[in-house]
């Protein structure tokens, strides 16, 4: 296995050294390969790998050959040339039965697992890394070991064995902590498991790792693909706790980092930087970051349709949001984003039936899976969507906000004191709801939550409770309609359509218990609404 630099050389000697040189020999050329790759020049490497390949063939080297061959799979694997991977897996493939070291074996086995997973095969996938978990065992070899044991992880959490597939995960860590794998399987192992801790939702665990792979990133003289995709995972974090001007000094840096290396792998980076945006009130700063992200294959829901909501674009959102989970993605942190932000969206929409089963779906998700974050997530959405429905909602909220707060995540938290706050004043408690939407506020402005303390001063500055449980929208609506204007000229003023204005009008009758828009002004009138 390819380690670091010979006789302390960095990767920049190195390439110097041999990138003039025209006769160079089978290990001179490896070195140059792994110089390239941890100079962020990846399609450089792939073609000095496959130099690599052909030189240790001729000198009779059928294991270096496959360790070449390995390489040069996974450089063009990583970056999506998904029909010279294959040429090189087959490659792998016709050498193997020559192969003397047992590593070489298992070197195959672990394109094998990648190649299963990029065809769904996750069974195959998981049949393929055990036999690497085994050749590393059998060669005495670390890396290969740590590295098979992570890729086994990896497939059985896919395939619906988390508990078994996170202790495989969390195994192959203990290996790299321990400082004694070479920096490609460090950092490889480091940036996989992070990146299944996101997506299980785990916080817990995602902070403990990422910490860890810091510390080492830090000490990386060469390379920027690590560091960026570690910062990334990073920033997210630091961005639920909190940290926004952290979270964005990484953001920023990652972006750097990763456009060094290869673009395509800075999406997730620059969606980030739009949701850091987003929060802090700079819409335009948002859109651009989305539009970036998306550039780059990153699907940018749900923060584009949330941008769209806090412009008042109530169906462009809902709409995106409902294509986004079609088939959506099949994380569950992923899926879980999508459907909180659908669930504001329908409720701004005056859709409560719709909401209320994007917030079934968001319960269901969070019952399959052991995350307190998904749990919090969960009833907080199904809590605000009881709050509509005129349903008892404060045993939900009180949930989700004791475990946002044990979470550390503040923003979460004062989303749901605002619910809180919205609760208390319905029930008639004026003081509870002052408390709630005073605590809440003082959170969003510590966060640099522009938006968010605006809408809270809205709502402070508005005591009174809402009659007949209608909505901030329905109430708008209901002006409207008090002032004798069809729907098509409510949907103008209002910015939404003619068919949204329509639903808001037939729950506003059914609230209210009225026969026709002129009792729903009467009732308006009485209850100083207008």
């Amino acid at each position: 296995m390819t380690g670091g630099p010979a006789n302390d050389e960095d990767w920049r000697d190195v390439h110097a050294r041999l990138s003039g040189r025209e006769e160079l020999t089978a290990t001179e050329l490896d070195q140059l390969a792994e110089a390239l790759f941890w100079l962020d020049r990846p399609f450089e490497s792939a073609a000095v790998w496959h130099r690599a390949h052909d030189a240790h063939l001729d000198a009779g080297d059928v294991d270096a050959a496959i360790r070449a061959a390995w390489r040069a799979f996974f450089e063009h694997y990583l970056v999506r040339e998904m029909a010279v991977a294959s040429g090189w897996l087959e490659r792998q493939r016709a050498l193997r039965a020559d192969a003397i070291d047992p590593a070489s074996a298992g070197l195959v086995a672990l394109a094998e697992s990648s190649w299963a997973v990029a065809h769904d095969d996750l069974d195959g996938a998981a049949t393929h890394a055990r036999q690497a978990v085994e050749a590393g065992r059998a060669a005495g070899d670390l890396n290969l070991h740590a590295l098979a044991t992570e890729f086994l992880g990896r497939c059985l959490v896919a395939a619906g064995r988390v508990d078994e597939g996170i202790r495989r995960l969390d195994e192959a860590m203990v290996s790299v902590i321990g400082g004694r794998l070479a920096p490609l399987h460090t950092g490889w192992i480091y940036c996989e498991v992070l990146s299944v801790c996101r997506d299980l939702a785990d916080l817990r665990r995602a902070s403990e790792w990422t910490d860890a792979a810091m510390r080492w990133c830090d000490d990386l003289r060469e390379g920027s693909v690590y560091p960026g995709t570690c910062r990334v995972h990073r920033a997210e974090l630091a961005c639920l706790r909190g940290a926004w001007d952290r979270a964005e000094v990484e953001v920023r840096r990652a972006c750097d980092e990763l456009t060094r290396f290869d673009p395509r792998y800075a999406g997730e980076a620059h969606y980030l930087a739009g949701e850091l945006c987003r929060l802090r009130g700079d819409l335009a700063g948002a859109e651009t970051a989305y539009a970036r992200a998306h550039e780059l294959g990153r699907p940018p829901q749900p923060g584009l349709a949330l941008l769209r909501l806090s412009q008042g674009q109530v169906d462009q959102a809902v709409a995106a949001l409902r294509m986004a989970l079609e088939p959506g993605p099949t994380q569950p942190l992923p899926q879980a984003r999508l459907l909180v932000a659908l669930v504001e969206a329908e409720l701004r929409g005056g859709s409560v039936e719709q909401a209320r089963a994007a917030a079934d779906r968001l319960v269901a998700l969070a019952g399959e899976h052991a995350s307190h974050y998904l749990e919090a997530l969960a009833a907080a959405s199904d809590g605000t969507v009881r709050l509509a429905e005129g349903r008892p909602a404060l045993p939900r909220l009180r949930r989700a906000h004791a475990t946002f707060v044990d979470l550390g995540l503040p923003f979460d938290a004062a989303q749901v004191q605002v619910q809180l706050g919205m609760a208390a004043r319905r029930a008639g408690d004026s003081e509870g709801a002052r408390l709630e939407l005073g605590a809440a506020r003082a959170a969003f402005e510590r966060l640099g939550a522009a938006s968010d303390v605006a809408i809270v001063s809205g709502l402070l500055a508005r005591p009174r409770a809402r009659p007949g449980g209608l909505t901030n929208r329905e109430v708008e609506v209901l002006r409207e309609v008090a002032k004798g204007r069809t729907d098509r000229e409510i949907g103008a003023e209002l910015s939404i359509s003619e068919h949204t204005v329509a639903r808001h009008v037939s729950n506003i009758r059914t609230k209210l218990g009225v026969p026709s828009r002129a009792a729903a002004t009467a009732f308006a009138i009485e209850h100083d609404l207008i």
